[in-house]
């Protein structure tokens, strides 16, 4: 670990409690090698650095959760490299068909070229439907849905109440559905 990389405790738990500032220059001190983690599994720069950015926004959304102040990097690196898997994994399941002809002996191990159009177009219709959610709505469903939160993570994000973000999350599903099945009406 390089003087760059090296995080004091103190900072850490000054970004647990809300510093911006803390959190900024976390970020400016570890990206270099959270993108070099990330580049092991992502090999187009661009998306590279998008995953990057992810395992970054990851991490301030459950740094509330982080225990030991002293371990930031390796559990940063952890989610960086959890992302970068996360992100592999979603490029492979477009490409996971192969070849059906029973003469070869090979069979499809994925979902065929009409599954994946309408997988595509149920994502489509989801990723529509989430935007026109506001954005408390839309971040409440992505810390539970993506991040797998639960209502004490939500609630200390959100800064409301467990009560209130168990409230919140239900409201923002049937705010989902309603949209998905207006759309597909």
């Amino acid at each position: 670990m390089t003087l760059d990389d090296a995080v004091p405790a103190s900072m850490v738990r000054a970004a647990q409690a809300g510093d911006s500032a803390a959190f900024a220059e976390l970020y400016r001190r570890l990206m270099p090698i959270v993108r070099r983690v990330v580049a092991d599994n992502v090999h187009d720069r661009m998306e590279a650095e998008d995953v990057a950015h992810e395992a970054f926004t990851r991490a301030f959304a459950s740094l509330v959760r982080l225990r030991d102040p002293d371990r930031f990097r390796p559990w940063l690196l952890s989610i960086a490299r959890r992302a970068a898997i996360d992100h592999r994994r979603v490029r492979v399941l477009g490409r996971c068909v192969l070849d059906d002809d029973p003469a070869r002996g090979s069979t499809q191990i994925g979902p065929g070229p009409d599954e994946l159009l309408l997988i595509r177009e149920e994502l489509a219709a989801v990723v529509d439907a989430t935007e026109r959610l506001s954005t408390r709505d839309a971040t409440a469903l992505a810390m539970v849905g993506h991040l797998g939160f639960g209502p004490d993570e939500v609630a200390a994000v959100l800064g409301i109440s467990p009560g209130t973000a168990k409230v919140v999350v239900h409201r923002a599903r049937s705010r989902l559905r309603s949209l998905l099945e207006a759309s597909s009406a």
